[in-house]
């Protein structure tokens, strides 16, 4: 007795005094999965039931405003911003018209939409020299990529334009 250890007289309890003692885990019976798939069916009618919807309305969304070019792909393929001070618009009638300034020139084309493709053709433009420079290189690679669209997307606060590679080519904001 000597060479044993000292026993604890009063061995604690499995749970200590100031522990919560363990609840298993409630079971979710049928009405919460009833509720839960019911709200799982009413997302995905949402989604998929207001897509095309949204595809239609994406043509008629770019014709709520006049945009400003903030972006464009030049000659090289390199997307560059707009020259600073360098006003390049696009105004998208209802009636299949793209109309605007290309940043020294005045074009018009005509374009369609069905759901997000776009097919808009050659811009013609008026034949001014501008002296700024860049800005009749912008101009130039501004009316190709106009007319190289073939999809594009649209939001309240942008539009961008993209080619049939799927690189944009393109980006507008509201004027």
């Amino acid at each position: 007795m000597c060479g044993d250890p000292p026993t604890d007289p009063d061995p604690a309890p499995e749970d200590s005094p100031g522990e919560i003692p363990s609840v298993p885990p409630e079971k979710m019976g049928f009405p919460f999965y009833a509720a839960l798939a019911l709200v799982v069916l009413l997302v995905l009618m949402v989604v998929f039931l207001n897509a095309p919807a949204a595809r239609a309305n994406a043509g008629m969304a770019v014709t709520q405003t006049t945009w400003m070019l903030q972006s464009y792909t030049d000659a090289t393929g390199i997307h560059l911003p707009v020259i600073s001070g360098n006003r390049v618009t696009a105004r998208f009638d209802k009636d299949g018209r793209v109309t605007g300034s290309a940043g020294c020139n005045g074009y018009a084309a005509t374009y369609q939409t069905l759901d997000y493709t776009i097919n808009i053709s050659e811009p013609s433009s008026t034949k001014m020299f501008c002296q700024d420079p860049g800005v009749m290189e912008q101009e130039s690679a501004f009316l190709v990529d106009l007319s190289d669209a073939s999809s594009f997307r649209v939001g309240e606060s942008f539009l961008r334009l993209y080619d049939a590679r799927g690189k944009p080519v393109l980006v507008f904001v509201p004027a």
